[in-house]
């Protein structure tokens, strides 16, 4: 086993350190703040790092994320403004304003369907499609088996699917 730098722990895992936090608290900046202190404990813990695997240290980070944050009290259900939602990543210089509209429309749709899924399906979409993690190393943090993980990943796309369909007859 080499030793493992702070950088390279950071580097490796700061999105999913970040989307963890963020699919618990579902606020930006406490997100960012929780991620901070999970990797001020990485540096206070770097010796007990290094003598980990790689799946190991990112289990390590991802349950002291989620502790921070059922630590600090703030597993309340909170909307997200609209402006702190992540823009679309588009290759055109220019949108029209009906365009924009509509899409954040859909993004907030999308938020709204995200949070109302229970929180161990919203965890588990949150780690694979927005920190990209694989089924193994998701099993691994939520102490699962790869088929619980693929089961809650289908449930969750079965609900959203739902939700949104039911958003566009209320509309």
């Amino acid at each position: 086993m080499t030793p493992k730098s702070i950088e390279a722990i950071y580097r490796d895992n700061c999105k999913m350190v970040y989307w963890a936090a963020y699919s618990v608290l579902k606020r930006e900046n406490d997100a960012m703040d929780i991620a901070q202190s999970v990797f001020l404990r990485a540096i206070k813990n770097i010796d007990k790092l290094n003598t980990m695997e790689d799946g190991q240290v990112k289990a390590w980070l991802y349950r002291v994320a989620v502790n921070l944050c059922y630590d600090a009290g703030r597993r309340l259900k909170r909307e997200i403004p609209a402006e702190e939602l992540p823009e679309p990543n588009t290759d055109r210089e220019y949108e029209l304003p009906e365009a924009s509209a509509i899409s954040r429309d859909q993004r907030e749709r999308v938020k709204r369907a995200i949070d109302a899924l229970p929180d161990i399906y919203r965890e588990t979409v949150m780690l694979h499609y927005y920190s990209g993690l694989d089924y193994k190393t998701i099993a691994a943090m939520q102490g699962s088996t790869e088929g619980t993980v693929k089961s809650r990943i289908f449930r969750a796309k079965e609900r959203l699917y739902e939700l949104l369909k039911e958003g566009e007859k209320n509309d």
